[in-house]
């Protein structure tokens, strides 16, 4: 196909038939240009639309998602490989297992790949909504039909951050007439878009190129979510590759926490919401102040109205004590102010500053283990009388440091998991080493530190944190 993933799955419990375990996150990567494989052998392909669908997914939290959700298509033109009317498609029916979740009535491209006389559809493939999928459409039936096909090719849209908390309805679109460059240190070639933002290099010399494109001073190419330039591609002899492009707006909001020694507080949490968006329960457009840097950035920001937000969670933390903060230093929604972005503005000054919370203060914990020095995967947390959690940050080998609120009762402790026994790709827990528990007022300053120790000579393997497997496209 023009242009192929791989479906990544970290499973973490036994694998039910089609790769369908119980729980299970799933990960798509781009593969890098390859040479244009023969059509005939890429598997199926066709775009139809959805007339019946059996089993369908449960989106509600906590509901049954195993076993297979049937979707029955009406073959409206068949791409590669089929002469049929109509087809049923497989699917898994989870939020995190590769599956691809069709909508009734709804026109698709779909590229599924086959099992045992059944075929599957997975996000980590080409399937995708028809309205979507017109460049690399129109590339597989040049190559289909035996016609001159593009090299490189793709969608040059406008678009922003895909956050629920913060898209603006309506923004994103295809940039037509737009110069699109291929920048080696050899050559450059120039592509212009057409009316549907779509580029097309074709007979491209093998090269390492670097993309790039005459836009707007409010817009650049950069990679939504990542942080990280556009990576360049090393085009190989006949490729056929598809890489849509991102023009991104330039509107940025920087600011530091501070907190009320006058310090930026390090690690401290900041949420980005439109200002009609925002609710107490969400977790927004969610990003870390940088402790080496001491300030917290949102970048590629779109124009509107948002609400910058210190500690949204609420929660009860010694590790940050201090409570939810509004920009510049409020205490709750009615009192915040709003920050406006036009067109590629930055905002560079957002500070918010904090006030208040419980007092806290630090203990040394020591830790004598049976192995010496002290497994990396041993950690020590407290535990408060309501059953909240907080941990210790590692100084050195066996020396550690946890923040406790004073007036709370603790328990605290040093455990070892001792991983998970494999056979195949089932994971079985082998169990875990504990100190004992050793109980310290929060507020008890004649208590600065505490020992614990382990004389277990149980035998306890480092944790082995995930299998993966692939699915095919």
């Amino acid at each position: 196909m023009a242009r192929e993933t791989i479906c990544v799955i970290l499973i973490f419990l036994p694998v039910i038939s089609f790769c369908v375990p119980t729980s299970w996150a799933c990960s798509c990567a781009q593969t890098a240009p390859g040479t244009c494989p023969d059509l005939k052998e890429a598997g199926i392909s066709f775009v139809g639309t959805v007339i019946d669908i059996e089993n369908p997914p449960n989106e509600r939290r906590g509901a049954d998602q195993s076993g297979f959700s049937r979707y029955r298509f009406r073959v409206d033109e068949s791409i590669n490989g089929l002469d049929v009317k109509e087809i049923d498609i497989y699917s898994g029916r989870g939020g995190g297992d590769c599956s691809y979740h069709f909508q009734l009535g709804e026109a698709y491209f779909v590229n599924p790949h086959g099992n045992n006389g059944q075929f599957f559809a997975t996000i980590c493939s080409n399937t995708q909504p028809a309205a979507d999928a017109g460049a690399l459409i129109s590339e597989l039936r040049a190559r289909r039909d035996g016609k001159p096909y593009a090299s490189v090719y793709g969608v040059l849209r406008r678009t922003q951050q895909p956050y629920a908390w913060t898209i603006s309805d309506g923004y994103d679109r295809p940039l037509p007439e737009t110069t699109v460059e291929l920048r080696s240190p050899n050559r450059t070639f120039s592509a212009q878009t057409d009316k549907n933002g779509v580029y097309r290099f074709y007979e491209l010399p093998v090269d390492t190129y670097h993309f790039a494109a005459t836009l707007p001073a409010n817009l650049e190419l950069a990679q939504t979510i990542l942080s990280d330039p556009l990576p360049p591609i090393t085009v190989p002899e006949n490729a056929c590759y598809q890489q849509d492009l991102d023009a991104l707006p330039t509107g940025r909001i920087r600011g530091r926490v501070i907190s009320p020694d006058g310090l930026p507080l390090k690690n401290a949490d900041v949420a980005l919401f439109r200002a009609d968006r925002y609710k107490e329960a969400d977790m927004g457009w969610w990003e870390y102040q940088d402790e080496e840097k001491g300030h917290f950035e949102f970048e590629h920001v779109s124009p509107g109205k948002y609400i910058v937000v210190f500690h949204n969670s609420n929660r009860s933390d010694p590790d940050m004590p201090y409570p939810r903060t509004f920009y510049p230093a409020s205490p709750d929604l009615k009192s915040a102010m709003p920050i406006t972005i036009e067109e590629g503005q930055q905002v560079l000054n957002a500070d918010i500053h904090v006030t208040g919370g419980p007092a806290t203060r630090a203990l040394t914990v020591r830790v004598q283990w049976t192995d010496n020095p002290t497994p990396d995967d041993v950690f020590v947390s407290a535990q408060a009388a309501d059953g909240s959690q907080t941990f210790a940050k590692k100084l050195s080998a066996g020396l550690f440091q946890i923040i406790v609120f004073r007036g709370v009762r603790y328990t605290i402790y040093a455990q070892q998991d001792c991983g998970l026994r494999w056979e195949g790709n089932i994971g079985t827990p082998i169990g875990r080493r504990e100190t004992e528990r050793i109980e310290v007022d929060g507020s008890d300053d004649r208590t600065p530190d505490v020992s614990l120790s382990l004389q277990d000579d149980t035998t306890c393997k480092p944790y082995q944190r995930q299998k993966t497997a692939s699915v095919p496209n």
